[in-house]
């Protein structure tokens, strides 16, 4: 099922906030919006997991050695712009490849000991590790 690459819309670089005002105002939520995301929502929340922020390839999350062997998944439920199913993040090139077009959220709900909430959340990003994350070629099975 390899489709084309979604090109994911640039992440914003600069906000009216600060940072410190966003650490003194994060909270745990357990109630959660049925409202869809926006594909700039999924961008950014991806850019701020593991978006390349240095042409040498660096990163918004720190890696030992520099070697960012994390990698994301993202499996869509309710994303204006963006079909259901699992796509994998390309940090490199700041794209979306898709895997498969299964809702995957009762799935993922049901191996993570019944967490209800996973089955209506609009994304749930997964982060898998592995050497040269990015630079191993797709297999699709």
């Amino acid at each position: 099922m390899q489709r084309q690459p979604i090109q994911m819309p640039r992440p914003r670089l600069k906000s009216g906030v600060s940072f410190e005002k966003v650490l003194g105002e994060r909270r745990s939520v357990k109630e959660y919006s049925s409202e869809a995301l926006t594909i700039e929502n999924v961008s950014q929340l991806l850019w701020a997991a593991q978006g390349v922020t240095r042409p040498e390839g660096w990163r918004t999350a720190p890696s030992a050695g520099a070697t960012f062997p994390l990698e994301l998944y993202l499996v869509a439920g309710n994303v204006n712009g963006l079909a259901q199913g699992l796509y994998r993040y390309r940090a490199d090139q700041h794209k979306l490849i898709q895997l498969g077009n299964k809702d995957l959220r009762a799935d993922l709900a049901a191996a993570a000991l019944g967490q209800e909430w996973m089955k209506e959340s609009a994304i749930i990003i997964v982060i898998a590790a592995g050497p040269d994350a990015d630079r191993r070629p797709i297999a699709i099975k």
